[in-house]
């Protein structure tokens, strides 16, 4: 159950459920944006879609905060994830002070303004204390799909073929 410190923004879920159809992003879950396959499909849109910004960006990771506790209707899907270019995991206690101070390059901050102002104009761009209590969590488009389903004999079975007279 993480607690990151990460230098990023909010990417609201509505726009992010936009993004995500707009782009045909089949394998990326919007609402759940930690899973590794989601970070995936949707980092290498970005790469497809912004070359240039993500050039500066090697370390983009898409942040989900969670409260395990919370069980109400609307848990299941926070109101934004974030976006980070830096991205700390605490153990029981952190010096947030010198995480902060170790700051960003200048072309990272500048390419995260950028993909800021592509994607949610105008969102601050800072420091964030996020908790996750189910990194782990299922999530419907992470089904291993190379599982074999059984096949059904369906009617097939039912009417075998005669052997013909000829044979």
């Amino acid at each position: 159950m993480p607690v990151y410190v990460i230098h990023g923004f909010r990417w609201p879920r509505p726009l992010i459920r936009v993004h995500v159809v707009l782009n045909n992003l089949d394998d990326a879950s919007p609402e759940w944006l930690i899973v590794p396959k989601t970070q995936a499909c949707v980092l290498s849109n970005f790469q497809k879609l912004y070359p240039k910004i993500m050039a500066h960006l090697p370390c983009l990771q898409f942040i989900e905060q969670h409260d395990e506790k919370d069980v109400s209707a609307t848990a299941t899907s926070q109101p934004f994830a974030f976006i980070a270019d830096k991205v700390t995991v605490c153990g029981l206690s952190a010096d947030v002070g010198e995480i902060i101070s170790e700051g960003t390059t200048t072309d990272v901050w500048n390419a995260m303004i950028e993909l800021r102002d592509k994607l949610v104009p105008g969102e601050k761009l800072g420091w964030y204390v996020v908790y996750n209590g189910d990194v782990e969590r299922d999530d419907v488009v992470e089904r291993d799909d190379s599982l074999e389903r059984p096949r059904s004999a369906g009617l097939k079975g039912l009417f075998k073929r005669k052997p013909s007279r000829d044979s």
